[in-house]
């Protein structure tokens, strides 16, 4: 008893802060994961819970447009409209099957951005707030400075593999920590589904690509993403008076791994 009392308030001792407020808590068991980076993030109290390799920088395919949507979120309205053009349907890769020459809103595009993942979509709204592909990265880069992302730099807005586009499970916690204090985005991520209208009134419906939202995993988003360099990729947000942000990198089951995550957060409630 006593052995254990003097391991808690090491652990107490030992806790370091995230943003300036959280603490980490240390344990002695772990869960077992596929993922080559993880982190687990107590929403209620601030604390992380659990990391592994949460400094090792990683290639993180889709979950590059958490930025992109940041960005997009710092500058623009939801309401602007923007023209998808040919050069961002030809982008390839995830996509919501939009079409070009047609004039989505700002708020619509990051729904497809999101619930699909679509390209096309985070690419239309990166040349409509920056003039250009090139001009957009730059601000990228910059709001993660501002943000304190120390091990993070994008080189694209969508998270094709490329060696200068990278960051970690730490610093994407606090980019994620960032994003959810729009509640919008929290709402869109949270659904299985959607519909969208361009200025022609054709629809398009949106399906998200986390398959296992509001499953047993108790999941209400937020972003995944899967690339050849990242390997499978999930940020995800739990519902709940006890919420915890997990993040999942390099995986061979995401949804494994976030769930494992989730059942060991639940013994330290």
């Amino acid at each position: 008893m006593i052995s254990q009392t003097l391991s808690i308030l090491l652990s107490t001792i030992l806790s370091f802060n995230l943003l300036g407020a959280p603490n980490q808590v240390f344990h002695n068991a772990s869960p077992v994961l596929s993922a080559h980076s993880a982190m687990l993030f107590d929403l209620n109290t601030h604390t992380i819970v659990y990391q592994k390799n949460s400094q090792q920088t990683r290639q993180i395919a889709s979950l590059t447009k958490l930025m992109t949507l940041y960005t997009i979120l710092q500058e623009n309205s939801l309401q602007q409209e923007v023209t998808l053009n040919k050069t961002h349907k030809e982008t390839g890769g995830a996509t919501a099957y939009l079409k070009a020459n047609r004039t989505y809103s700002v708020e619509e595009l990051i729904k497809a951005s999101l619930l699909n993942s679509a390209n096309e979509a985070a690419m239309a709204l990166a040349q409509h707030n920056a003039g250009s592909i090139d001009a957009f990265i730059k601000k990228m880069n910059i709001y993660a400075q501002k943000l304190g992302l120390k091990n993070t730099h994008f080189q694209n807005p969508i998270g094709f593999d490329h060696i200068k586009n990278y960051s970690t499970a730490y610093d994407l916690t606090k980019l994620t920590l960032e994003i959810l204090k729009n509640q919008n985005i929290i709402d869109i991520a949270s659904q299985t589904s959607s519909t969208i209208t361009d200025n022609k009134n054709q629809k398009y419906q949106l399906h998200n690509t986390n398959k296992q939202l509001h499953n047993q995993l108790n999941l209400k988003g937020l972003k995944t993403g899967t690339t050849p360099e990242a390997g499978q990729c999930l940020i995800g947000i739990t519902k709940g008076k006890k919420p915890v942000l997990t993040i999942i990198l390099n995986s061979q089951d995401r949804f494994l791994d976030t769930n494992s995550l989730i059942e060991f957060s639940t013994n330290f409630k």
